[in-house]
Formats: C-alpha cells, sequence, structure tokens
C-alpha cells in the first residue's frame, strides 16, 4: 500500500519523467470513472489536455501537480489509494495491465495511473489552488518536507488515551504516516504499540520521531526505482516487520512477530523488543 515513502517515490519519477513536457491527450478508462471523482471521465481529460507540467508537490500521501493551460494555473490532485502507481511507457499504444488513464505527452512518452484496486483518485483542481481542497487543508506539516517538530509531536501525544500506533495514524498530526510506516517505526523506536499514547516519555517520543523519519528515508533508499511493487500485489516483503507474523525477529532473533488488530488494521510487532 503506498505510504510517504512510495509517493514521494512517485512524486520523483514525475518530476523526471514530466519536466518541460506538454500534454497532447488523455484516454481515461471509461469503466473507471470512480477514480475521476467528481468528475467524469471525459470531463477529466478536457480539463488537463494541452496542459504543461510544472511543479510537483507531495503532502502526505497526496500529490499536487501544477500545470499551464491557455496561461492560466490548473491542478492535479493524485491520490495513490491502496495499489495505485504511475508508469511511464514508450508511445506504441500498449496499455499496463491495470491502466486506468494515460497521459500521451508531447515528447512521445505515455504516463500510466495503474491502479489495480481502483481505490486511486485523480481530481482536476482548477486554478491550482489545492488549499481550499479539504483533504490537503485538513493535513499536518509534512514529515519528510518540514520535518516533525517535537513539541507539537509530545503535546499531541500526552494527550490521547488511544494507543500509540493508533494515534500517529492520524494525518493531521504526521501526513503520510500509514498503517505499515506506523508498525516499522514503533519497530525502530522499540515502543510497544499498545501502550497509550500519553505514556510515552519524552525521551521514548523523540525516539519515535527518529524512528519515523528513519523508517522514511530507509523505505525510499530501498525501493526508489522507475516502477514499485506493492506487497499486496505478491511482491518480495522489504519490512521488518510488517507482514511478518510468526518469524523471528530481525533484531533479537528470539521472538516471533506477532500480529494484532487495531482500529481494524494489522499491528506487527516483537513482545521481546517493544515492551
Amino acid at each position: 500500500m503506498p505510504e510517504l515513502p512510495e509517493v514521494e517515490i512517485a512524486a520523483r519519477n514525475l518530476r523526471r519523467w514530466t519536466h518541460g513536457r506538454r500534454i497532447e491527450r488523455i484516454e481515461p478508462e471509461p469503466k473507471a470513472r470512480y477514480v475521476f471523482r467528481p468528475a467524469t471521465p471525459a470531463s477529466f481529460a478536457r480539463g488537463l489536455e494541452g496542459a504543461r507540467f510544472g511543479d510537483i508537490r507531495r503532502i502526505g500521501k497526496q500529490l499536487l501537480v501544477t500545470l499551464e493551460k491557455d496561461g492560466a494555473p490548473v491542478g492535479l490532485l493524485a491520490h495513490l489509494g491502496m495499489t495505485g502507481k504511475w508508469l511511464r511507457r514508450d508511445g506504441d499504444g500498449t496499455a499496463t495491465r491495470f491502466s486506468r488513464a494515460r497521459f500521451h505527452l508531447d515528447d512521445g512518452a505515455v504516463l500510466h495511473f495503474d491502479d489495480m484496486r481502483l481505490f486511486g483518485r485523480l481530481r482536476v483542481v482548477p486554478g491550482a489552488r489545492f488549499e481550499k481542497v479539504p483533504e490537503i487543508a485538513e493535513l499536518g506539516p509534512d514529515p519528510l518536507e518540514r520535518g516533525i517538530d517535537l513539541e507539537r509531536l509530545a503535546h499531541a501525544l500526552g494527550r490521547s488515551r488511544l494507543p500509540v500506533k493508533v494515534r500517529i495514524l492520524d494525518q493531521a498530526l504526521l501526513p503520510g504516516v500509514g498503517n505499515i510506516l506506523a508498525s516499522e517505526s514503533l519497530f525502530h523506536a522499540k515502543i510497544d504499540p499498545r501502550r497509550q499514547a500519553r505514556s510515552l516519555t519524552r525521551a521514548e517520543v523523540r525516539r519515535l520521531a527518529d524512528g519515523i523519519l528513519a523508517t522514511v528515508k530507509e523505505t525510499i533508499a530501498r525501493e526508489e526505482g522507475p516502477e514499485i511493487a506493492y506487497v499486496e500485489e505478491g511482491a518480495e516483503n522489504p519490512f521488518l516487520v510488517y507482514a511478518r507474523e510468526g518469524e523471528r525477529c530481525p533484531r533479537c532473533r528470539r521472538a516471533e512477530i506477532v500480529r494484532i488488530v487495531q482500529a481494524q488494521r494489522s499491528t506487527y510487532y516483537c513482545p521481546r523488543c517493544q515492551r
């Protein structure tokens, strides 16, 4: 599932693929109309055809693409959902297996928004006014772009009775931190995911912040490339504890990784390292 590291890789790839390029035409998949909500596939294509790519940002799990069309800015908001990804292919007309929209560029290349499970989203934002979009306005400071404010994090955790794993999934607190990143970061910080957030000491809050940033950077370094394969698609599992229930802990080598359910999501941890 794409979280902050995978979306950051997507942003870097798009910057490289689209620098100075213009969209000649877009082929949206008519059967994938849910991806283009609230627009229709046809109106989505009309809104961006002829536009030239400009700045590309990432906030949390959201991609904010600014383009210029007819002398005015227009935005593309892209969310990868559970299995979405951007792929580049030569312009031979061949679609990727789960291509939901094909962006034909003026250099002959084709960008595919590929999404097996159809939970991704592509949305035209008039005037590129991303700050007016509710799901952007509600996000907190991005951990990779802005760093993690220890005072802010400690204050938020200190007021919460929720398990720390559940609390750090709040996108208003730590945008981009999802289920995988939360489990990996808590393992990195040696913190039991079941503990109440308010029970963490200042030193543990610092370890958690360091663990989040370290996990993000390690994941980017490990996965960066033109195409990302997700564990949910059957790719090799690159993570230390996520989806490794019953395996030996990679740190202590004595306990087995345990899976529990928190807030209807799977959490993985080592009961010996994360007491």
